[in-house]
């Protein structure tokens, strides 16, 4: 297991940008180089089943997730299968005036083939991570109201 965290401001008012990116089922339409597939599997309140294929490290998986949406500030993203089951994707989004401070935490899982990566790669997943937050940042801005 692997846990690390890190935090972003984001020039884009809390909600709206909580708003984009909760908004899981656009998730190929603003990162189509990370998501290349998902499908709604069963949702009911504030909770929702989804099945993924990503490309992240320059493999492409595919997963299933349940991702938690606690409004006005909080994604919970959970791995229920797969090589990184277990996995939990922490997202706590705070007003900072009239800008966002994102933080994500994130404890990262991963077996088989995956697990050696985890170990020698821990710098490398992080800053992956940063960067897929970067430009969802810059998706959010262009496209907020």
């Amino acid at each position: 297991m692997s846990k690390f965290s890190f935090t972003k401001i984001v020039d884009i008012d809390r909600d709206e940008f909580f708003a984009i990116s909760t908004n899981y089922e656009k998730f190929t339409e603003i990162l189509p180089e990370y998501f290349l597939d998902l499908k709604i599997i069963e949702s009911e309140g504030n909770v929702t089943k989804v099945f993924e294929t990503l490309k992240f490290l320059g493999k492409t998986v595919n997963v299933t997730t349940e991702h938690i949406v606690e409004k006005p500030d909080r994604h919970i993203v959970k791995m229920l299968d797969g090589q990184a089951k277990g996995t939990i994707f922490d997202e706590r989004y705070e007003k900072v005036g009239d800008k966002t401070k994102v933080t994500i935490e994130v404890d990262f899982v991963l077996s088989g083939g995956l697990k050696i990566l985890a170990m020698f790669a821990k710098n490398k997943i992080e800053s992956s991570m940063k960067i897929v937050l970067d430009e969802f940042a810059n998706y959010a801005k262009k496209h907020s109201q």
